[in-house]
């Protein structure tokens, strides 16, 4: 069944092929994009690795490391997955005898390496731009080499080993072809995964994905479905359900080309799915998020502004029985209200203990003072010994 004209096909199937210039630089413009997405993501990886070690106080290690290294991890992440699918079928890989693949992704990890182009695609160009035009490169590359080599590649592998089935139809190794199909499209990130590659020394350790499939594993995994089930004569046997115009289906439910395309649209849908999350902050330039949290700040105080609360204090120095009265303020938050009634509490009973304090401190003192009685013994002697003076009448 023809889903598009066959040139819409075609000119979508071969959109990846296209070159900067056939004769003077004969380099895949979608090779190149996705070597400088493989780039940036592995100079990015490194640099917070850097970032992790030095808030943690584990030693500086450099944002960068040797460039033999580096060109080594951007290649296995960029080639891993055709790589690695094409050895467990037994086939050299395509790269491997082309002139322009490799020095494409070398030229692409330079550029990002050792020159500008990287602080300029981060801070001038919009991820909203950057971003959906890299995963587009990447998805499309991505989906040919999962219908090509995964799904059709095992076709012609075990075509040997299959059998005709009851109703005429050809049994498809589909475990090799869903296998298959998800390592030609997500191998690179696995090795990347398995070896620590975004790091700065390379370990085996037990990657992530077998505690659970990553993005890039499920993206590909549905592409190789996609195209497995829209291809399948099998398949496509079982849903006419043997019509007798059909007796033998020798292709599926879509021409091989129809089949390519929409599986380039079906995987460039799901990692541009995946950026969407993120589009809100993640793809704006810092001076819109700064100016989106400011007015988130401004409309949060104004919201506060409205809002009345009362909370009771105690005068110092009054009864527990006497009324309080209410404090009401605006334009002032809750907790700032709160924070303000705990210190004049804390005033007033400081200011209880230091009354308290003095006047024991007083009475103290006044205990210390001893009064003195007067012994009446002598104070008769004195009165005695005393010279009355002479009145009037004596005289």
């Amino acid at each position: 069944m023809a889903l598009f004209s066959s040139q819409w096909a075609s000119a979508l199937v071969e959109l990846p092929t296209l070159t900067f210039h056939h004769a003077l630089l004969p380099l895949s413009i979608f090779s190149a994009l996705h070597g400088i997405r493989v780039s940036m993501a592995y100079r990015q990886a490194l640099e917070h690795a850097a970032e992790q070690s030095l808030r943690d106080g584990t030693g500086t290690r450099p944002a960068r490391v040797p460039w033999g290294q580096a060109l080594l991890s951007v290649l296995t992440m960029s080639l891993g997955g055709g790589f690695t699918a094409s050895m467990l079928l037994g086939m050299p890989p395509s790269w491997l005898g082309s002139n322009i693949t490799v020095p494409t992704y070398a030229l692409s990890f330079v550029l990002v390496q050792y020159t500008f182009l990287y602080d300029v695609l981060k801070d001038m160009v919009p991820p909203a731009i950057l971003n959906p035009i890299l995963l587009i490169a990447d998805g499309s590359l991505r989906a040919l080499s999962i219908a090509k080599l995964g799904v059709d590649g095992s076709r012609m592998r075990f075509a040997a080993d299959s059998h005709q089935g009851g109703a005429g139809g050809v049994s498809e190794p589909w475990f090799a072809m869903l296998l298959l199909g998800m390592i030609a499209g997500s191998g690179g990130g696995m090795w990347a995964d398995l070896l620590k590659m975004k790091t700065h020394q390379w370990t085996l350790s037990t990657p992530t994905f077998v505690h659970s499939a990553t993005y890039d594993m499920k993206a590909a995994l549905l592409s190789a479905l996609f195209y497995a089930a829209s291809t399948s004569p099998q398949l496509h046997g079982l849903l006419r359900g043997g019509d007798a115009e059909y007796p033998l289906f020798k292709s599926g439910l879509l021409e091989p080309q129809d089949a390519k395309a929409m599986t380039i649209l079906v995987m460039c849908t799901v990692l541009l799915g995946q950026n969407a999350d993120i589009a809100s902050y993640g793809s704006v330039p810092l001076s819109w998020i700064s100016s989106l949290q400011s007015k988130a700040a401004v409309s949060k105080k104004n919201d506060d502004d409205d809002e009345y609360e009362s909370i009771g204090l105690a005068r110092v120095g009054q009864d527990d029985t006497a009324p309080h009265r209410p404090l009401r303020r605006r334009g002032r938050p809750a907790k700032v209200l709160a924070e303000t009634a705990l210190t004049a509490e804390e005033d007033g009973e400081d200011e209880e203990e230091e009354s308290v304090k003095k006047s024991n401190q007083g009475r103290k003192r006044a205990s210390s003072k001893k009064p003195v009685t007067p012994d009446p013994d002598t104070h008769s002697t004195r009165n005695s010994t005393r010279i009355r003076k002479p009145t009037r009448k004596d005289l």
